[in-house]
């Protein structure tokens, strides 16, 4: 293979036999898979190696090789812009570690983002660790054999809750609930006892039975 050439030296005006190598700078894109290189003198049109994952951008210096008739560019060596690197392929892409573990991490923060579906599957756990997290979606489906949560504060609002289960037991030291217009309850058996006081106020009151009505008491004041 022929010694790369320092860019700062004037470079051949054009690729020699395949299998050799070149440096060149990318002056424009001249199609979607199609850039257009300045080597020395020659201006060629160049396409990016699949081996390149980093898109090429104009002003950047890349190495050349694949002859005259072909040229491809196989790497992108220095960036004189400040453009972010871009690592992109056409179709599609997958990372593996077969016998280790994939780590993606980012500094100042990271991204996932795609028109379509995102999928996050994890065979054994998943954990999910932040100080503040933002959930912005239109519906949630959650299916799954148990939920526990330890939370500090909770505080839901919505237009519509709807509920259904099979028992709901609640354990709380206080409990205050707000109704603006109705409440109503059905069910097959109401039992709702006080250890001190029971207080029912209205502006009316009404109590109906079909077979009994009965009130037990020690004393019993009316009026």
């Amino acid at each position: 293979m022929n010694a790369i050439p320092s860019p700062r030296r004037a470079l051949p005006g054009a690729i020699g036999a395949a299998g050799t190598t070149m440096i060149g700078e990318v002056v424009l894109r001249a199609g979607e898979e199609t850039l257009l290189v300045e080597a020395g003198s020659a201006r060629l049109p160049a396409r990016r190696a699949v081996s390149c994952l980093v898109e090429p951008e104009p002003g950047d210096l890349v190495l050349l090789g694949g002859g005259a008739e072909r040229p491809y560019i196989l790497a992108v060596l220095e960036r004189r812009s400040t453009a972010p690197l871009r690592l992109a392929v056409q179709g599609d892409l997958e990372i593996a570690a077969t016998a280790g573990r994939l780590a993606l991490r980012g500094e100042t923060g990271a991204e996932v983002a795609s028109p379509a579906a995102v999928t996050i599957t994890a065979g054994d756990e998943l954990t999910v660790t932040g100080r503040r997290a933002r959930l912005l979606l239109d519906e949630v489906v959650h299916v799954g054999r148990s939920l526990a949560a330890h939370i500090g504060s909770l505080k839901v609002v919505g237009e519509a809750l709807e509920t259904l289960m099979g028992r709901i037991l609640s354990r709380a030291r206080r409990s205050y609930r707000f109704v603006e217009e109705g409440d109503h309850l059905r069910s097959g058996t109401i039992d709702h006892r006080a250890e001190g006081t029971l207080h029912l106020r209205g502006a009316n009151a009404l109590v109906t039975a079909s077979t009994i009505a009965k009130v037990d008491a020690g004393q019993i004041h009316l009026g």
